[in-house]
């Protein structure tokens, strides 16, 4: 909606001044329907304060506890992979935020094929456990299994790190859909994979590392 210019009349004479409207309901009452999404600055798309833009304390301490409450939980989360037996073997770093996972492996002798590259297991394993965990992020009551993952090569790697970044996509009830991507010290793309995980009937607790 364009601006309309008005003028009123003061005792130092006429003054000209924009009368701002809501632009998505073309209304120029001052009412706010609050239809639209605030600017940082709580203002509206008509360019004045949103009343839905407006903050109290008791909000922002809301806010600041739930984020708090998510911060716990990525420790724990990370914690409890790094706790796992397997871990040992890969000796892997792991960092966890909302929605996403990177899981870093240093790539040893050890994890060699005979032509002397990377074996693909440890590459899945950075590419399940990242796309896993970019899921485990969104749940904090039950532990989340891999029930189907496919991945694709595009590259062998023989030395550096592997870096296994997972990104979750969406959720259908207890079923969970997740991407993620393998590169090499370099940036380059190893390989890629996605696929479905549900909620097992195993609570996460501190027993299993979980704290």
């Amino acid at each position: 909606m364009t601006p309309e210019k008005k003028t009123v009349r003061t005792n130092r004479g006429p003054k000209e001044y924009t009368y701002l409207g809501c632009p998505l309901t073309r209304n120029r009452s001052a009412w706010c329907f609050r239809l639209c999404d605030p600017d940082p600055e709580g203002h509206g798309n008509c360019g004045r304060v949103a009343p839905h833009g407006l903050r109290g304390n008791i909000r922002d301490s809301m806010e600041q506890y739930n984020e708090k409450q998510l911060e716990i939980h990525f420790e724990k989360l990370e914690h409890l992979y790094l706790a796992a037996p397997c871990s040992e073997y890969y000796d892997p770093g792991v960092r966890i935020s909302q929605g996403e996972a990177e899981i870093v492996i240093a790539i040893e002798e050890k994890f060699s094929h005979a032509a002397g590259t990377v074996h693909g297991s440890v590459c899945f394993t950075a590419l399940n456990d990242s796309a896993l965990l970019a899921v485990q992020s969104h749940v904090d009551d039950a532990l989340v299994v891999m029930t189907e993952f496919t991945i694709h090569f595009a590259r062998p790697t023989a030395s550096g790190q592997l870096f296994g970044r997972g990104r979750f996509l969406s959720a259908s009830g207890d079923h969970y859909l997740a991407e993620s991507v393998l590169t090499d010290s370099e940036g380059e793309e190893i390989g890629r994979g996605s696929g479905t995980f549900a909620k097992s009937q195993l609570a996460l607790s501190a027993e299993m590392g979980y704290r």
